[in-house]
């Protein structure tokens, strides 16, 4: 194995041991300590690797977003129109709750962020602007294929339904038998019925509106 290829090697092990030690103890299990023996390594290389506990979390962030960025992608979601496109983002969001520890371990990682009120925070919020972007850019594609309402607001939708994956999530986080499957469902109906174009949009949405009005 090359050089850089070790390097990268230590540094996915380092990460997926914080990720692993996040989701099974909480936050308080994360020094480099733990983190350097779970992974195998010394704690003197975890430090050399992240420099502080800013660095790791960056690092976190950033591996997180790639993974869920090639799920996506072997998902062929560019090759979908958009509004399947948004409604396969969401469903690759809930399946990563659902089956695997990497999300619990970022909403973990989030809440002791923001009941801490730390200056990470602030990681969260350029996270969470870049599940924006990439939520923006798919709405966009769906008004131009016909798939998705032309007079739609790409920012305030895609804030939207980033907001509603947060809340999926937290509530998974703090009630881990609630129905990931009946929750997709339901917000699979909430995005047709609020952005789909044409008479799908229409039928969603008068739906929708029945069930309002029981």
């Amino acid at each position: 194995m090359k050089q850089h290829e070790r390097r990268q090697q230590s540094s996915d092990k380092l990460i997926n041991a914080c990720l692993e030690l996040a989701s099974e103890q909480g936050v308080s299990a994360l020094t480099f300590d733990n983190i350097g023996l779970r992974a195998g390594y010394s704690r003197n290389l975890a430090f050399q690797k992240f420099g502080s506990k800013g660095g790791l979390l960056e690092a976190v962030i950033n591996h997180l977003h790639e993974v869920m960025s090639e799920r996506r992608r072997r998902q062929d979601l560019d090759s979908l129109p958009g509004l399947d496109a948004l409604l396969l983002y969401c469903d690759v969001h809930i399946a990563a709750l659902d089956k695997t520890s990497e999300m619990k371990a970022y909403f973990i990682l989030m809440s002791e962020a923001i009941a801490a009120m730390s200056d990470m925070r602030e990681q969260f919020v350029g996270s969470h602007l870049r599940s924006a972007t990439e939520l923006m850019r798919i709405i966009r594609l769906g008004r131009e294929d016909g798939s998705i309402r032309k007079d739609v607001n790409v920012e305030m939708a895609a804030r939207l339904i980033g907001t509603q994956l947060i809340g999926i999530s937290s509530q998974y986080l703090i009630e881990p038998s609630f129905n990931l499957k009946k929750a997709r469902k339901e917000l699979h109906q909430v995005i047709r019925a609020a952005y789909a174009a044409g008479q799908q949009g229409d039928a969603s949405r008068k739906s929708t509106a029945a069930v309002s009005g029981r």
